[in-house]
């Protein structure tokens, strides 16, 4: 640009720095598709923020803050690029730690696909495990030695994910004909747990094996008009709530 406010040429500066970029990947696809349509774009202008690289976490930290107020990433992407918040970490490090979780737990959707080997969210795991420490007054890392111990737990008496994780049968079967790995039922297993935890604070595993005798099958009648409608879960409060309850009678039936 001259003194005339004129465009007269440009001029190509080399560099060594790595450039990444953290936010508007699909953007900057979309910017060179059009270039390559139409060359004379090259000589528009578009805004850019730099930022020093100081590592991946910070990366992520960035991600999750730049999309918490814009158009939101799914819940599961913030929690896994979220290090700030304390919680966030804790349910990352849950998810690693408990043996059914580890290797099945989709960390960047709310809805796993079809084809997918996962299976549960890593949102589902968040809301379940804040809902099973749920006014429990215990340090940090206690409450997370508690989540993973319980989910562990959890987790010896639900064949189907047994099965899953020893390769018996298929995720995508599970997610299709079950209901015991669903984000309403991981929920209403972390509402039980702290009703349990409450109330049998050093004796609670005992009651978690009576969980073998449940029968998660879709086609269930237990479920039927409350869980299912038409052969579809139903995803709602009352639904929530229904499984809720279900599961703490399961826990404390005499």
């Amino acid at each position: 640009i001259n003194d005339e406010n004129k465009y007269i040429g440009e001029i190509a500066i080399p560099m060594s720095a790595r450039f990444l970029i953290n936010d508007g990947q699909h953007r900057r696809a979309a910017i060179e598709a059009a270039l390559k349509k139409n060359p004379d774009l090259k000589y528009e202008h578009i805004s850019v923020v730099f930022y020093h690289d100081l590592g991946l976490k910070r990366s992520q930290q960035m991600f999750s803050d730049l999309n918490r107020f814009a158009i939101r990433p799914t819940k599961s992407l913030n929690i896994l690029y979220d290090n700030r918040d304390a919680f966030s970490v804790l349910v990352k490090e849950v998810s690693e730690k408990v043996e059914v979780f580890n290797g099945l737990v989709d960390k960047e959707r709310t809805t796993i696909p079809n084809r997918s080997k996962a299976l549960f969210t890593l949102s589902a795991i968040y809301h379940g495990t804040a809902a099973l420490l749920k006014d429990l007054n215990y340090d940090d890392n206690h409450k997370k030695e508690l989540a993973i111990e319980y989910w562990n737990e959890i987790g010896k008496y639900i064949k189907e994910w047994q099965n899953v994780k020893a390769g018996i049968i298929k995720s995508s079967e599970v997610r299709k004909n079950y209901i015991c790995s669903l984000g309403i039922t991981i929920i209403a297993f972390g509402y039980a747990g702290n009703a349990l935890l409450k109330k049998y604070p050093n004796n609670w595993k005992k009651f978690v094996a009576k969980l073998a005798s449940v029968d998660w099958r879709k086609s269930n009648p237990q479920w039927e008009n409350t869980i299912v409608v038409n052969g579809s879960v139903v995803a709602s409060r009352a639904t929530q709530q229904t499984l809720i309850e279900y599961i703490q009678k399961v826990f404390f039936a005499r």
